[in-house]
């Protein structure tokens, strides 16, 4: 019997610990934006929601609502018909992120991929996201239809800051020879400081003899 109760405790302390290590491991979205595209001009429909995760990735997830939010026309008016603009608005308010590419990348393309760049600071603070869609290629078609991307990657780039630049002295010309003056080698510590030892020697002598001459003086 005491068996059985202790195999029954050991396996409710592996469920226990597999389930936190679980809750550990597993990534959270530290923020997290509504993905709203320009399916026609000033037209703004939801289509996903990107995630920028704790463990320094991004991702995308697809809506298949029905009737998916639209933003307003004050919200999503973009001056320029000739971009095609998908506008990232923060779910947890404030941040928002006009996104614009030229439209015509999107003329015909039912394979249309595109990728959002998530730029942050050492601290992960969003300070800039790229935005790619479709293929230049395109472009050189004379009409067709605008197909909203069907294919989206998203990455994350974290800033990393590199060794402080080392700013060398300002090179000084010979006037005489007109040549770069060379730097004097360093010096040893001996040569820096020859002043200051030579006096202090000379005493420490000097006192040395006056202690003599009194030893030898009779009493």
């Amino acid at each position: 019997m005491r068996a059985v109760y202790s195999a029954v405790v050991m396996l409710l302390l592996s469920i226990f610990t597999l389930a936190t290590t679980d809750d550990t491991l597993a990534p959270s979205a530290i923020e997290k934006f509504g993905v709203f595209h320009d399916i026609s001009y000033n037209e703004f429909v939801q289509r996903g929601e990107l995630h920028v995760l704790n463990d320094g990735t991004a991702q995308y997830q697809p809506i298949g609502l029905q009737d998916p939010p639209r933003l307003t026309e004050t919200d999503s008016k973009h001056p320029d018909p000739s971009k095609y603009t998908v506008i990232l608005r923060s779910l947890n308010g404030g941040t928002q992120f006009v996104l614009p590419v030229m439209r015509c990348r999107l003329v015909n393309d039912l394979k249309a991929e595109e990728t959002f760049v998530i730029h942050t600071t050492e601290n992960g603070d969003i300070f800039h996201i790229d935005y790619d869609a479709g293929n230049s290629a395109n472009c050189q078609k004379t009409h067709g239809a605008v197909s909203a991307p069907v294919h989206t990657k998203a990455l994350l780039r974290k800033r990393v800051v590199g060794p402080a630049p080392k700013l060398n002295p300002a090179a000084v010309i010979d006037m005489d020879t007109g040549k770069e003056q060379q730097p004097e080698p360093p010096k040893s510590f001996l040569a820096k400081y020859w002043y200051y030892i030579v006096p202090v020697v000379i005493m420490l002598m000097l006192g040395g003899d006056d202690k003599q001459q009194e030893a030898a003086a009779p009493s």
